[in-house]
């Protein structure tokens, strides 16, 4: 099974799936939101997602290449030309930032899709990738 085909399931269908079912996860509701988000963090610290609070999958955050059996291709090693030659022209596209809190981000392209979102964040300083977030459509910012 692809990533993408996580969105919209239940928390439940990848906790059990292989490889998820053999992790520890740590799940924690951010009830300090609106929505009431619920996080699941593998205890392997590259890959987690959140949920809506029916823990119907809403977001996965990936930060390693460990997963590309999964992600149809796409590699971490790539750099941004070669993402947009795999994936095409982006939807959206956004320059680097730096947030006084949080630090430096890469610049970023977003994929939208029917039904989902892939967001692509590259590494501050370095044309490679360094987090992929895939997204229902109705949770893209």
């Amino acid at each position: 099974m692809r990533f993408l085909d996580y969105l919209g399931r239940p928390a439940a269908h990848l906790l059990t799936s292989a490889p998820f079912n053999t992790w520890q996860f740590k799940r924690t509701v951010d009830e300090d939101l609106p929505d009431n988000r619920v996080n699941h963090v593998a205890d392997r610290c590259d890959f987690s997602f959140a949920c809506d609070t029916d823990e119907t999958i809403t977001t996965i955050f990936i930060e390693s290449d460990d997963f590309g059996q999964f992600l149809s291709g796409i590699s971490f090693s790539r750099n941004r030309r070669e993402v947009q030659g795999f994936l095409g022209a982006p939807s959206k596209s956004g320059k680097p930032y730096s947030d006084p809190i949080l630090g430096e981000y890469g610049p970023w392209d977003r994929y939208d899709g029917g039904r989902h979102s892939i967001h692509i964040e590259y590494q501050p300083y370095a044309d490679r990738i360094r987090r992929i977030t895939l997204m229902r459509e109705d949770v893209v910012p």
